[in-house]
């Protein structure tokens, strides 16, 4: 899902690199301003997860693969206004060593962490009032995580087909059915790694999970 340098036009990548600078600074003010002291560790832990995660690939059928974006799993655990700020530090680092761009660090960050962190928790909160009456918190939340990741790392990657198609680069026709055909199967990754992660934290440290106030859930015991 990375875009390198060189395949955008100029006005798209500086067009979204405005957009995702005045969000990340927005996202900073927030998080500074919501989030306790002692969590500021742990986006550190993050983002060297997200970081080893992304090395791990997911085979997909043509000789293509993927890897865990996990913006919403970011997300849910210390909300959303962390995911894009974890996912440029994530970003800029494999920026420097080849995977991606750096012109074009404003769309990754767009693509993966505002989508797939941002919208993520949108969805996120929107399956968690659905399924509230259903299932008890724990429950809820990996449920919830599970699906609002795997239906926002497929938004994620359909943005790219649009932006290849605004840059000319390649019609959109021809980029989005492989594009949505191998993220729907890199979702299912997705989602059960980000299952897998916050069924872990809010059995050994739910306290952790800094969203379950504001996602208007009971406190796990």
């Amino acid at each position: 899902m990375h875009i390198p340098d060189g395949i955008l036009a100029p006005w798209l990548w500086i067009t979204f690199f405005v957009i995702s600078l005045i969000i990340l600074a927005i996202c900073f003010y927030k998080l500074e301003k919501e989030l306790d002291e002692e969590f500021v560790p742990y986006i550190g832990v993050l983002a060297a997860f997200i970081f080893a995660a992304q090395f791990v690939n997911f085979p997909v059928p043509g000789g293509t693969s993927g890897h865990l974006v996990g913006g919403t799993m970011i997300a849910a655990i210390l909300g959303p206004w962390a995911a894009p700020i974890i996912m440029i530090l994530v970003l800029l680092i494999q920026a420097i060593m080849g995977d991606g761009g750096i012109t074009a660090i404003g769309v990754n960050v767009f693509n993966m962490g505002i989508i797939g962190g941002m919208f993520g928790y949108v969805l996120l909160a929107l399956f968690v009032k659905i399924l509230g009456r259903k299932l008890d918190t724990r429950k809820n939340l990996i449920i919830s995580s599970a699906i609002a990741s795997f239906i926002s790392i497929v938004v994620a990657a359909l943005m790219v087909p649009i932006e290849l198609q605004l840059s000319g680069v390649v019609s959109w026709e021809v980029s989005l059915p492989p594009m949505l055909i191998y993220h729907l199967i890199i979702g299912i990754g997705e989602a059960a790694i980000t299952a897998a992660v916050i069924a872990y934290i809010t059995k050994a440290k739910p306290e952790l999970i800094t969203t379950i106030d504001n996602l208007g859930l009971e406190a796990i015991e």
